[in-house]
């Protein structure tokens, strides 16, 4: 009762009016259901490097192939989840790696893109997919960190909501720029005790592209933590990122 209070007291609403900056390509970037064909026997590569320890190269691969995804995808109803699966074998390259932070934020974002990755086995990757196991979403929700410092019930709290300090602005993907498509996008996160941000999350309503470039952003972003009674705590953290190309105007 006491996360589900915390969570409702200091979400930390923002409403960016952030206007992402489109790139201009050397060449016209389209998606093709071909490159699906491709994407998905190099992941089977770094599946298989996964599966023999060799977690750099499994990561690598996994990052590679989801660059180009986050650039040639346009929409379609199957790219949530075709954009976790990349998500989920980098996380299992950076929990072999040892890189728990990093893990856990590609873990948390590949079960809000594909929820069945809530019940992935991961027992054919040794200790780094035990490590993934305690980041596990539970119906769609992060393990909540959140909560109030013990009150005796009679002092007024002096509640202090986060402040950002630092971070990059989101990117926008190639191919959602040259299609102009754009609109708002709502992400949320957890700012914890330290302020840096974690379990990622988004609507099942969100363009799955679009979502990603946000949190790509988030994942970058330093806040001064929210403060309770002045002991830091962690809060639940909701951002709209409004994405605009200018050329579309």
């Amino acid at each position: 009762m006491k996360k589900r209070l915390a969570s409702c007291l200091l979400a930390a609403t923002l409403a960016s009016g952030v206007v992402a900056a489109a790139p201009t390509p050397p060449h016209r970037s389209v998606y093709k259901p071909t490159l699906v064909v491709q994407w998905k026997d190099r992941l089977h590569v770094a599946n298989e490097r996964l599966r023999h320890g060799e977690w750099k190269e499994g990561r690598n691969i996994s990052d590679a192939v989801l660059r180009e995804m986050r650039d040639r995808i346009v929409s379609g109803e199957a790219s949530g989840d075709m954009l976790a699966v990349p998500l989920l074998f980098r996380a299992i390259g950076e929990a072999g790696l040892n890189d728990a932070e990093a893990a856990a934020w590609d873990f948390g974002t590949a079960q809000s893109l594909y929820p069945d990755y809530e019940r992935v086995d991961l027992k054919a990757y040794g200790a780094a997919g035990a490590l993934l196991d305690r980041f596990r979403y539970q119906n769609g929700e992060p393990p909540d960190p959140t909560g109030l410092p013990p009150t005796d019930g009679t002092t007024e709290r002096q509640v202090k909501p986060p402040r950002k300090v630092r971070g990059n602005s989101p990117e926008y993907p190639l191919a959602k720029a040259e299609a102009c498509v754009q609109h708002a996008v709502l992400v949320s996160t957890i700012i914890n005790e330290q302020g840096r941000t974690e379990s990622p999350g988004l609507p099942a309503a969100a363009d799955p592209v679009l979502a990603l470039a946000a949190l790509d952003a988030v994942r970058t972003w330093r806040f001064e933590p929210a403060r309770v009674d002045g002991k830091p705590v962690a809060v639940t953290f909701l951002l709209t990122v409004n994405f605009k190309v200018r050329q579309c105007y």
